[in-house]
């Protein structure tokens, strides 16, 4: 029984002893890859250099609502397209999307927009899936896809409700669960859990974020504090087993090949 953590951000090529740690650890828990996220030209870079050299990772390539602020969108998207054709490792365009938050730095709305129109368009030149942020932009997100015939992809840590998660699927477009189904607070969205397809749906960590409620005992005695790890992917899984009423081993087996199958990658 082997998961993949569909959506991670690993430590670089000069962190490499934290880095084997991490994916050594993982695979001690039966996560044996890796789909590990850009958000900017040098985090894409990174992550790019360690799926080169690690046969179980994976990269995207993508720019974050607010990274890159101030510069010329055109280029950034002409570095991205670079970028995504510089490895075979390159598995999608992501994150990227909509962030509207109270962050004194973040784009306007319009920008934000803009850029993720251009990713968007992007995908679709490359034939690769898009992976969507989405903070508190249903509408924007929603707004952009429908505009946009023949986009696949994920949006990436689910957060919202099951109406806006029909709207989605409706679009053709996988949803990714997180650490946040384990929280009391985000118990609404357990109704996307239980409802959502079973062949449209991925578990993934995005650590170091969002570490799961039942690995926060575990994390802080080990000095983590409250830090993610893919390995902790299992637990996600664990929960959507719990709330379809299904073994871990089956979600296991079907987030694998949901995930292959988006990414193109072999079962």
């Amino acid at each position: 029984m082997n998961f993949i953590d569909s959506h991670c951000h690993l430590p670089n090529l000069c962190h490499k002893d934290a880095l084997e740690k991490i994916l050594n650890d993982a695979r001690d828990w039966g996560v044996d890859r890796f789909i590990n996220i850009g958000t900017s030209v040098k985090e894409n870079a990174e992550a790019i250099e360690v799926a080169e050299k690690y046969e179980s990772v994976y990269a995207t390539v993508a720019i974050y609502p607010h990274e890159h602020g101030g510069e010329d969108v055109a280029g950034l998207i002409g570095q991205l397209e670079e970028q995504a054709k510089s490895s075979e490792k390159v598995v999608a365009i992501g994150e990227c999307g909509i962030d509207v938050s109270d962050w004194k730095n973040q784009r306007v709305l319009e920008e934000q927009i803009k850029l993720f129109e251009l990713q968007v368009k992007l995908s679709q030149k490359l034939n690769l899936p898009l992976i969507i942020h989405n903070r508190n932009g249903d509408d924007a997100v929603l707004n952009v896809l429908s505009c946009h015939d023949g986009v696949r992809g994920v949006v990436h840590c689910f957060d919202s409700t099951w109406e806006v998660a029909q709207k989605i699927l409706n679009l053709g477009f996988y949803i990714s669960f997180s650490g946040f189904i384990t929280y009391k607070l985000r118990e609404a969205l357990l109704e996307v859990v239980k409802n959502v397809p079973l062949d449209k749906y991925l578990i993934e960590t995005d650590s170091p974020y969002l570490l799961p409620e039942p690995a926060k005992t575990e994390a802080w005695e080990a000095g983590n504090r409250r830090k993610n790890e893919p390995k902790y992917v299992r637990m996600v899984g664990q929960k959507v087993a719990e709330v379809r009423e299904i073994s871990l081993e089956e979600v296991a087996l079907q987030t694998r090949a949901n995930t292959c199958r988006l990414f193109g990658l072999e079962s």
